[in-house]
């Protein structure tokens, strides 16, 4: 029998969706010990010659679901000794167990919001379309890419990957579900082409 996702916790998906827009893009605080991410449970360096932290939490709407934010050094502070003093927030990733239903990719397109029609390559170039497709043999896992829509109080670029569970054709049980499921979210902040009031 699958989990039953509740009204409960898809307010709760929308709320830490916008919570880590609202650090990555606005440049909003964080806080690993105060943040509706959940609890704080382990703070892991980067691996490799990256300076930088993982942050993991567990929350309590969906224990199984792991949730991740990065905390990075910053790439405009050039001064190489400052790389490890000067950390941003730099990727945010969480993969849901269980899968969420009831919340369609037009939602999180409103929700964020997101441009539609195009991409943001790692170059900085324009790709055209939203739609990468499934790639086999995981032809039911859709991927989607966006780039954020700039707001008001935008500070940074925000590139923006979204993962759905397409529905098994013709399913007929009850407990199948019908329409696409969240998988994945993944958000980063691009610092190729900033914003004009980009942190200073």
């Amino acid at each position: 029998m699958k989990q039953t996702v509740t009204d409960a916790q898809r307010h709760m998906v929308l709320s830490v969706l916008m919570t880590a827009m609202a650090i990555l893009r606005d440049d909003q605080p964080f806080n690993p010990k105060h943040t509706v991410f959940g609890r704080n449970f382990a703070a892991e360096p980067l691996f490799g010659n990256a300076v930088g932290t993982e942050y993991s939490f567990e929350n309590p709407a969906f224990p199984s679901t792991q949730i991740t934010l990065v905390v990075a050094g910053d790439p405009t502070d050039r001064a190489a000794e400052r790389m490890r003093d000067t950390q941003v927030p730099r990727a945010f990733v969480i993969r849901f167990d269980p899968m969420i239903t009831g919340i369609m990719r037009s939602t999180l397109e409103d929700l964020f919001p997101l441009d539609i029609g195009y991409w943001v390559d790692g170059k900085g170039n324009r790709q055209f379309g939203n739609d990468m497709g499934a790639v086999p043999p995981q032809v039911r896992v859709h991927h989607y890419r966006y780039r954020a829509s700039a707001q008001p109080a935008s500070r940074f670029p925000v590139d923006v990957q979204l993962v759905f569970g397409d529905p098994k054709p013709q399913a007929a049980g009850d407990d199948e579900p019908k329409t696409p499921v969240l998988m994945d979210v993944l958000l980063t902040r691009d610092y190729f082409k900033p914003t004009p009031d980009r942190r200073r």
